[in-house]
Parts: C-alpha cells; sequence; structure tokens
C-alpha cells in the first residue's frame, strides 16, 4: 500500500511539472547553472524519470531496484534543495508544478516524509527472482516515460527556428528616434524587447532575458522593455500587430534579429550583446 502510495505521488508530481513545465524550465534555468537549451531537455530528462519511477512502482516491476532509485532521486533533490534554501531562495521549487508553492523548507520536509516511506518500503519489500518478462516490461515503460514529456511538450529548440517575426519597421524607427532617443538604442548592439504587464508569456520571455543576462554577464542597460503605456496603445500595436512579446536584437539601430518567447537563442543573444 506504501508502495502504490509513493507511485501516486511520483506520477502525480511528473505530471504537474509537466502541466506547467515553462516555469519549472525557468526555475532550473534560473540558478544559471544550464544553457537555456541545455535547460529544455534536462527538464523533461527530470520529469520522464519521475513518472517512470512511479509508474513502476505501480505495477511493481522490479520493486527492491526501483526502490532504491528512487532513494537516490529523493537524496539528489533534497541535496539541491539544501543548496537552494543556503544561497537565500524562497520561491516555489516547482515539486508540483503550479499545482503547491512550496519554498525548499516546506518541500524538504516533503522529502523527509518520502525518503522515510521509502526506507519503509524497502525494509518490507521481499527480494525475490524477477521474471525475464518483467525486466522486458520494466524496461519498455521507462523508455516511454522518458519519451513522453517530449513528445507531450517538445523542446522549444526542437519546435522553433528562428523565424523572422513581423514588425512594423517605419513605426519603429518613429519610436527609436523619439521615445526610446534618451536610452541611445542605436549605439552599438541591443535587445528591444516590446512586452504588456498582463501577458504571462511577456513576463516569462523578461525572466528568461533577465536570467540570459545575468548568466553570460551581460550589461543590464543593453535591455529595454517597452510597454504600450511607454509609447502609446496604438503604437505598440501598430509596431507588434498585436503579438506579444516581440524581442528585436538590434545593431546600431538596425533590426538583425527577431524573436519571440519560444524561440528566444540565448546564444545569438550572448554573442551580440558581449561585442559591445
Amino acid at each position: 500500500m506504501l508502495r502504490l502510495l509513493l507511485g501516486v505521488v511520483f506520477v502525480l508530481s511528473a505530471a504537474a511539472k509537466l502541466w506547467s513545465i515553462d516555469q519549472f524550465e525557468l526555475y532550473v534555468f534560473s540558478y544559471g547553472f544550464f544553457s537555456l537549451n541545455l535547460t529544455f531537455i534536462l527538464v523533461r530528462l527530470c520529469i520522464g524519470a519521475e513518472l517512470a519511477l512511479g509508474v513502476l512502482m505501480l505495477t511493481g516491476w522490479l520493486r527492491h531496484n526501483v526502490l532504491k532509485a528512487t532513494l537516490a532521486l529523493l537524496f539528489f533533490f533534497s541535496l539541491f534543495l539544501c543548496y537552494a534554501a543556503l544561497i537565500g531562495r524562497d520561491d516555489s521549487c516547482q515539486c508540483f508544478g503550479q499545482m503547491a508553492d512550496m519554498p525548499p523548507a516546506v518541500s524538504l520536509l516533503k522529502n523527509a516524509i518520502l525518503i522515510a516511506l521509502t526506507l519503509l518500503c524497502i525494509k518490507l519489500s521481499r527480494k525475490k527472482e524477477t521474471r525475464r518478462s518483467h525486466i522486458w516490461l520494466a524496461i519498455a515503460a521507462t523508455a516511454v516515460c522518458m519519451i513522453v514529456p517530449f513528445v507531450v511538450s517538445v523542446p522549444d529548440n526542437w519546435m522553433f527556428g528562428s523565424a523572422e517575426e513581423r514588425y512594423n519597421k517605419e513605426v519603429f524607427d518613429e519610436v527609436m528616434n523619439r521615445e526610446l532617443a534618451p536610452q541611445q538604442p542605436r549605439e552599438g548592439q541591443k535587445i528591444i524587447a516590446f512586452v504588456t504587464p498582463g501577458c504571462p508569456y511577456c513576463r516569462m520571455a523578461r525572466q528568461k532575458l533577465d536570467y540570459i543576462v545575468k548568466r553570460n554577464h551581460l550589461a543590464e542597460e543593453n535591455v529595454i522593455y517597452v510597454e504600450p503605456i511607454d509609447i502609446g496603445t496604438d503604437t505598440f500595436l501598430k509596431i507588434t500587430y498585436g503579438a506579444r512579446p516581440l524581442i528585436l536584437l538590434t545593431d546600431n539601430g538596425e533590426v538583425a534579429m527577431t524573436f519571440h518567447y519560444r524561440n528566444i537563442d540565448e546564444k545569438k543573444i550572448a554573442q551580440a550583446l558581449n561585442h559591445q
């Protein structure tokens, strides 16, 4: 019964992360350990591993080995949470995605309970000869679970290339010469991001750009955020054609690349803004 409970918790946790995978990606990326593209992959592998352990605990295949792997994963997550707490992070660790706001201290308590339950399951679990069929079933189930996150949510860098985003060049140039002139947008390379306060993808785009700036040690003043209140709603809509966020990489005032939320390219942005 305890094993089934653990299985349900792991499956639920994986499903919750997959449901709000954008926020989970941002959370992992915010630590600055991995590039944005690598974060896309690691996040899905993490969800897949969690889902696989949950499914295998529910089926009972390779029970003893699965419980040991579960214990190892819980210890790894707990060490990461200890690090998060030590550096002062108190935002949700995304253990259950957007379903529950769990800062590191709360999540550590949750992991301590899960570790105790897993140890109890290992103690109560009887070692017995593993059927060959169960080994192959477990391998097949694990493979499927590892693939599921990539199918349900294809990584942004796999699905979205550097397609040109539409914008109104004439109106944009007028704004560069008028409202944005004090920020000297025509000097060197700049990121000019058109965002709106109530747009969730605009908010996440700002977070991505802020993390890219911090991770690559870029100058914050070279990233300019433009909202409707800054240039007027009509002008904002004319430039963006109503699509936002619209992110423009400019070189001495000329647009060199355009991005939306999904195809933000960390490498290209870092290379451009580092050449100041």
